[in-house]
């Protein structure tokens, strides 16, 4: 698809949004990304911060978890009885 046709296809589907967040969220990344050529998110990380973002990235999701139980157990302290 050429440049043009792509450009009426986006213009048909924004049209059709009713979703003000959904729009504001739109308009963001084409405003980030339509200033910005070939910069990514993580260019101002220094190599110390990448490596953490990358370690935290293959981190298992479940590490840090706790069942309902231990919760409640672990801020009965603060709830109003």
């Amino acid at each position: 698809m050429d440049v043009a046709g792509l450009k009426k296809e986006l213009v048909s589907y924004i049209e059709d949004i009713n979703n003000e967040e959904l729009l504001l969220l739109l308009k963001e990344d084409l405003m980030f990304y339509g200033k910005v050529n070939d910069v990514d998110i993580t260019d101002g990380l220094n190599e110390s911060d990448l490596q953490e973002l990358k370690d935290l990235a293959g981190e298992d999701e479940s590490k840090d978890t706790q069942t309902l139980d231990e919760f409640n157990k672990e801020t009965e302290k603060w709830r109003i009885k």
